[in-house]
């Protein structure tokens, strides 16, 4: 028993040295992620629950190798598959990433997360009409949420189609104003249609919500 301890211990203090010296102060979050992963390094539901944690803590490398964790664990365990799919697309993987969404939404197609983020990777991958029905899917799923627009106005932005991104994209913060990935992906669109003074309004409502992703689009405006 006190090996038991002792070697969960351990296992705590590198999870811990990981997450609140990694580069990012962990998360309440996260640090609640950390501690059961800690107390149950075999559970695979806990890596997954911590690969989710890293995702959500804008820290996908370390998500994707505890999301891989979780699958060695428990072999297609489905959320450890999303998050591995998360992590994939945010690091740029996006063929990766479109296999692994498509494999967790054969288990769960009606899951707004994996539809909207399967029609960003199948837009970087310029599969648009593929990417267009993805996000089109997520909003018949949800038609009141926001998800759905974001992930449409996101891939006509990507596409070059900024006008309806545009109106896609405000449609979505009519159902969740303080969207941090709508207004960020609002001010993109501006900035490309040469609309700066609208660009900088978006930066100001970003501000106040998120001063990470404000700064990121400043540098956009006035790169």
């Amino acid at each position: 028993m006190r090996k038991r301890d002792a070697a969960a211990w351990c296992f705590l203090f590198f999870l811990l040295a990981s997450g609140l010296f990694g580069g990012r102060a962990a998360s309440g979050g996260l640090r609640e992620a950390l501690l059961k992963a800690s107390e149950a390094p075999e559970d695979a539901v806990a890596q997954a629950e911590l690969a989710k944690a890293y995702n959500l803590n804008r820290e996908p490398g370390k998500a994707f190798s505890a999301a891989r964790q979780a699958l060695v664990l428990m072999p297609g365990f489905p959320p450890a598959v999303l998050e591995l799919a998360h992590a994939s697309r945010v690091m740029g993987d996006h063929g990766q990433a479109v296999r692994l969404y498509e494999m967790y939404l054969a288990v769960e197609p009606r899951s707004l997360e994996a539809l909207a983020g399967n029609s960003e990777s199948l837009a970087r991958l310029e599969r648009w009409d593929e990417s267009f029905a993805s996000a089109m899917a997520a909003i018949r799923e949800a038609p009141k949420t926001a998800e759905g627009y974001g992930a449409l106005g996101r891939a006509y932005r990507i596409s070059g189609r900024f006008e309806e991104a545009v109106e896609v994209l405000r449609q979505g913060l009519v159902f969740r104003s303080d969207s941090v990935a709508i207004l960020y992906d609002l001010g993109l669109c501006f900035i490309e249609l040469g609309d700066r003074t609208s660009a900088l309004a978006q930066y100001e409502k970003l501000l106040e919500l998120d001063r990470d992703t404000a700064s990121l689009l400043f540098r956009k405006i006035y790169p």
